[in-house]
């Protein structure tokens, strides 16, 4: 092949690599901090590999053959067979409609065509993207198709990809499929929807009465509590239990104290462990509270971390998944029905202290509520209970959706059915804290217990914003082993509500657990994960390029159904990872790894530290929420919060009534001294004695209006992020897209030169940008909208090309920007790390990029 033929073959697998839809690499999350006691075992159990399996596990060859290892390229007669890849899992057909999408992989630019033989037909595979060496091809068949193969060519060479490889067509042995009949129910709802976070302890104190009196570690380990609570109850009298001889009360951290500076208890008594055992008070009336405020950012539906009853702060592993915990709603029971209707049974009795009630009694069987728990003609609705529904219900007028998170079989070492020897089969051996769901009963009371709140105190399901039952759950920290067995709740559960949102933190597996009916779908960490990767990291082992960062995002958005990425949630931070504004600062880390604050990991606030901090978050979030999937916001990523890995992530919200806020202090040895001394010495102060550096801590109006911007930009185009389709346009280091850039870069500085010369009599030499970007397209019906992104620190011209023939783009950011298209393509000037949202909805226009 002549070199000019070789270079435009080689340009065009490059080209084809950059056009198109999006999947799904694997990153899983650690698992939450539970109870010390047991959290290390979860972590040790939970902790998923970042890594992705890329080599075959099965060989069957019906003959041998083999191919030498060399550099690929296209059209050389030679295909390396020992890297392709196909598996008959999820991870690899993928459900869409009518239609399952496979996935090939081949060495990269190894195979002139790719297609899929089936019974019936055959299909040409497109190229989606590279990366690792590795190409990735798709094509969509019918889903009723049980045998299929691939034909692969190159130049003259032809093999056919099964379960075996062969030359000989008639020789090779069918990849075989059947469509999964457990594929649940997607609620229309949920797609393209927002979420936002929530942490209870500390998201806002609405109750000053229901404040922790005590922690998981019993009231044994402190002096019995002073004061009373407004009801004249004395704050000691609100538990029958024997109080400790130390000399310090328990008592909740101030919520607008430096979250650094420790209690008198945790000085002196469980100073190991302080900041994962400390309250600050949140409760379910604080988030009553600030429905408004959430209506009014542009949520549409909350998660809410588990608010069942536990000694533990997160309250993930419960005491009893019926009852909300007192510290959340009422300590002391307060007797009134809060305005719902009630069909269930309820103790609620004016004084009760619900402390008590849910004490369990072994010798009888029952809790002080009278409760047999594996009888739910028993249950009753308590004062803490009812708080909950009503909060359900007060979201509902607001036109707010609620999630419920509930980690499904991991309970307190103090859970009910640890005190009875008649329930010791509901554990797995050996276990303690961990659920054996193989149990009919325990199984049966884990489902009546998440039904109870599903249903609500009315027990029917009403269609309308006014029903109190729970309109999703979200499963987290639950065992594999389980898996079979949490499907079969999920398929009871759907029986009641149709509409019920089921999402999960995804596992390795999440395709099979899709396939399986575990979720409708779930958390997707691979986008951030990415994000970081190309936008913030400097350091070589953990960058990827533009291109390798648009292959994934393609990888990412094709591992789902369509459907199934409108409905996916793209948190950028949450409970269990360091704040991604934190993120910026500390770059060149695997994520959610080495991001603890005893790490070296920086805690000062990322404004102060780096000017360049915010531009930076608003690309990560201009991708999360641009993206036609279910963004989901953890609580205070709107106002700038920061912080290093739990603990320091669940700090208290930062809300205007609450400040002024004490200034935040850092271990001073962290840090580059002379990083420090540059900033402002009224605002950053370095002590250098105490070795400790401090900072004002504040919310950041910049982030939050960009938060809201953004937010109104979905709310106004619904229909397209609820069923839109991704595609990436172009990577400046695309060869192709780099040649064009290029030229006009060259020609922009010429003319910059010459009136420079002419105008001024200047003679300059301006300097050649540092060009780095990828625009990308969210698409439906006449709807488009185009996201640019500069990755780099200067700003230059950029002609970008755009699917629409001829009409006008707006910018959703600055709407006094408004681009006229000419040869399909529009003429910008990017801004360091700017990030455009650019909007068009003319009629009949033609769409240059579709075939």
């Amino acid at each position: 092949m002549n070199s000019l033929k070789l270079k435009l073959v080689i340009l065009a697998c490059i080209i084809m690599s950059t056009a198109n839809s999006f999947t799904n690499t694997n990153n899983s999350t650690k698992v939450e901090k539970t109870s010390v006691e047991v959290e290390k075992t979860l972590s040790d159990k939970n902790e998923n590999s970042n890594s992705e399996k890329e080599d075959k596990t099965e060989e069957s060859a019906v003959e041998e053959v083999k191919s030498p290892t060399k550099y690929s390229q296209r059209d050389d007669n030679i295909i390396d067979i020992n890297s392709l890849v196909h598996e008959e899992t999820p991870d690899y057909r993928i459900v869409n409609g009518n239609n399952v999408r496979l996935i090939l992989k081949t060495k990269n630019n190894d195979v002139y065509s790719a297609q899929v033989v089936y019974n019936g037909g055959e299909k040409m595979m497109k190229s989606i993207g590279n990366y690792g060496g590795n190409e990735i091809f798709v094509a969509e068949i019918p889903n009723n198709v049980r045998g299929y193969y691939f034909k692969l060519v190159d130049g003259k060479v032809k093999y056919f990809y099964g379960k075996n490889t062969t030359t000989s067509e008639n020789s090779v042995l069918k990849f075989q499929y059947q469509k999964s009949d457990k594929l649940t129910y997607i609620p229309e709802w949920a797609r393209g929807s927002v979420g936002y976070q929530i942490y209870i302890d500390s998201f806002r104190n609405g109750n000053v009465d229901n404040d922790p009196i005590f922690n998981e570690f019993g009231t044994d380990d402190f002096a019995q509590p002073e004061g009373e609570i407004r009801s004249g109850t004395p704050k000691k009298d609100l538990v029958a239990a024997e109080w400790g001889t130390t000399p310090y009360p328990f008592s909740v951290n101030e919520w607008n104290g430096n979250y650094e500076t420790k209690n008198e208890w945790e000085e002196d008594a469980l100073n190991d462990v302080q900041n994962y055992t400390r309250y600050y008070g949140g409760d379910l009336q604080g988030i009553k509270e600030k429905l408004d405020y959430l209506k009014e950012l542009g949520v549409e539906y909350i998660i809410i971390s588990s608010p069942f009853y536990s000694l533990s702060n997160h309250k993930y592993d419960t005491i009893y998944f019926n009852h909300v915990d007192p510290y959340f709603g009422y300590i002391e029971q307060t007797g009134t029905n809060k305005g719902l209707d009630i069909q269930g049974k309820v103790h609620n009795n004016n004084g009760d202290k619900e402390l008590n009630l849910l004490i369990y009694n072994p010798a009888a069987k029952e809790n002080l509520l009278k409760e047999n728990l594996t009888d739910t003609a028993t249950w009753v609705w308590t004062d803490s209970d009812l708080e909950f529904a009503s909060l359900i219900k007060e979201a509902h007028k607001k036109g707010l959706k609620v999630v419920m998170e509930v980690a499904p079989d991991t309970v307190s070492t103090k859970f009910f059915a640890r005190m009875n020897s008649d329930y010791k089969k509901w554990y797995k051996d050996g276990e303690n804290t961990k659920l054996d769901l193989s149990s009919k009963v325990a199984r049966e009371y884990v489902e009546n217990s998440l039904k109870k709140w599903v249903l609500g105190p009315d027990e029917t399901f009403k269609e309308n914003v006014y029903d109190d039952g729970i309109d999703g759950i979200r499963y987290v920290y639950y065992d594999a082993k389980n898996k079979p067995h949490i499907v079969e709740i999920t398929e009871n559960l759907k029986k009641f509500k149709k509409d019920l949102l089921i999402v999960g933190e995804f596992s390795r597996n999440f395709a099979d657990d899709i396939d399986a009916g575990l979720y409708d779908s779930g958390t997707d960490y691979n986008i951030v994960n990415n994000m970081i990767k190309y936008t913030i990291n400097s350091n070589s082992n953990y960058r990827i390029g533009s291109v390798e960062f648009a292959s994934k995002m393609n990888e990412i958005y094709n591992k789902y159904s369509s459907e199934r990425f409108n409905l996916t949630q793209v948190y950028i931070d949450s409970l269990d990872t360091d704040r991604i504004f934190s993120g910026i600062i500390n770059p060149n880390r695997v994520f959610d790894r080495n991001n603890q604050s005893n790490q070296g990991y920086l805690n000062i606030r990322p404004d102060l530290y780096d000017g360049n901090a915010i531009s930076k978050l608003k690309r990560i979030i201009a991708v999360q929420l641009t993206m036609p999937a279910t963004s989901v916001i953890y609580y205070g990523d709107e106002k700038g919060m920061w912080g290093a890995d739990s603990p320091r992530n669940r700090k208290p919200m930062l809300w205007d009534d609450y400040a002024p806020y004490e200034d935040e202090t850092d271990d001073l040895s962290k840090y580059d001294i002379n990083t420090l001394r540059n900033l402002p010495p009224e605002i950053v102060q370095i002590n250098e004695v105490q070795k400790t550096v401090s900072y004002p801590v504040k919310e950041n109006a910049e982030i939050e209006n960009f938060y809201r911007t953004l937010l109104k930009v979905r709310s106004e185009n619904k229909e397209l992020f609820k069923n839109g389709k991704f595609r990436v346009l172009e990577v400046y280091n695309d060869p192709k897209t780099k040649g064009r850039i290029d030229a006009e870069t060259q020609q922009y500085l010429n003319e910059e030169k010459r009136k420079a010369k002419t105008y001024q009599n200047k003679d300059i030499n301006p300097q050649w940008p540092n060009t780095d970007f990828i625009s990308y397209e969210v698409a439906y019906g006449n709807k488009s909208m185009i996201v640019i992104m500069n990755n780099s620190g200067d700003s230059y011209p950029v002609s970008l090309h755009v699917p629409k023939l001829f009409g006008f783009y707006e910018n959703q950011l600055n709407k006094k920007e408004v681009y006229s298209i000419s040869d399909k393509k529009i003429n910008i000037i990017l801004k360091p790390n700017e990030v455009k949202v650019l909007y068009s909805n003319d009629k009949n226009i033609f769409d240059s990029f579709k075939k």
